[in-house]
């Protein structure tokens, strides 16, 4: 038993050394991968824009494919180095008592001119609630995900809502849109890193080369990490979907606890890379 024991503890210092070299591999190999199409992006986007020749219609549109392909690669670094310094717990967690309704109608304004762009309008039900309790920083990143998202999959001239709710301890946020939907059968996959969907949401994400498909596993990750929870709602395709999460409310309790939900890595503190819409 004690040999046993012995053998399994070597085992399982190794798979953490493994995983700390493969958060290492990921990190390093995401900034070398982001310099040169940064690059390359804003190269194309001088040919584009500032051209001292006049370009033709075809030769704008390869351009602008490689434009749209390059941005999406960046957007897929940063989220693979978002995903890279939340499991190697790289990721402070500083929660204060902020005001989720004013933060939410920041974000909306960040977003106003993509729902514009597809005439969605954005409502905002405001309500009389206490602060919340989390790391207003990390909420914002989950708002552009969440947000984002139904922007992505609202078809357009619909509506997107976000409402509150406060149930027991904690405030429920609820992003609500009327897009493609999702199938039951999905909906307890979307969360999982790199999660394959055939028939709905992250396949269409990240087929249509709109996103990614790993911001709802980073939402879902800083989340957990503020001792929050998410959850999905949808009927099915062609039935929108609402998304819920939720935090702390800042109550004496909590404020007396604060320190537990306090999250400080012990060395190498990373900031996350912005969400992209």
């Amino acid at each position: 038993v004690r040999k046993a024991t012995g053998d399994l503890q070597k085992a399982n210092n190794r798979l953490k050394q493994l995983d700390l070299l493969k958060n290492d591999f990921v990190s390093v190999a995401a900034h070398e991968l982001r310099t040169p199409m940064t690059a390359i992006r804003s190269y194309v986007w001088m040919a584009l824009h500032r051209s001292d020749i006049k370009l033709s219609q075809k030769l704008e549109r390869y351009l602008y494919r490689i434009l749209v392909s390059t941005e999406r690669l960046i957007n897929l670094v940063n989220d693979m180095l978002n995903v890279s310094r939340i499991e190697a717990g790289k990721i402070e967690i500083n929660p204060q008592s902020f005001n989720i309704v004013s933060l939410v109608k920041e974000v909306i304004e960040e977003v106003r001119a993509k729902a514009d762009e597809k005439k969605l309008q954005l409502i905002v039900f405001e309500h009389q609630l206490p602060p919340m309790f989390a790391d207003p920083d990390k909420v914002h990143q989950i708002l552009l995900n969440l947000i984002g998202n139904s922007l992505k999959f609202s078809y357009p001239g619909g509506n997107i809502t976000v409402d509150f709710l406060v149930n027991e301890a904690m405030i429920e946020v609820s992003i609500k849109d009327q897009g493609s939907g999702i199938l039951k059968e999905d909906q307890t996959k979307l969360f999982h890193k790199f999660s394959r969907l055939d028939n709905s949401y992250t396949a269409l994400l990240t087929s249509s080369g709109s996103g990614t498909g790993l911001g709802l596993y980073i939402s879902k990750s800083l989340i957990d990490l503020m001792k929050g929870t998410i959850r999905v709602q949808s009927k099915g395709l062609d039935s929108g979907a609402i998304f819920t999460f939720a935090l702390p409310v800042a109550s004496k309790e909590v404020l007396a606890n604060a320190d537990k939900f306090k999250v400080t890595p012990e060395d190498d503190i990373k900031l996350l890379e912005p969400a992209a819409i």
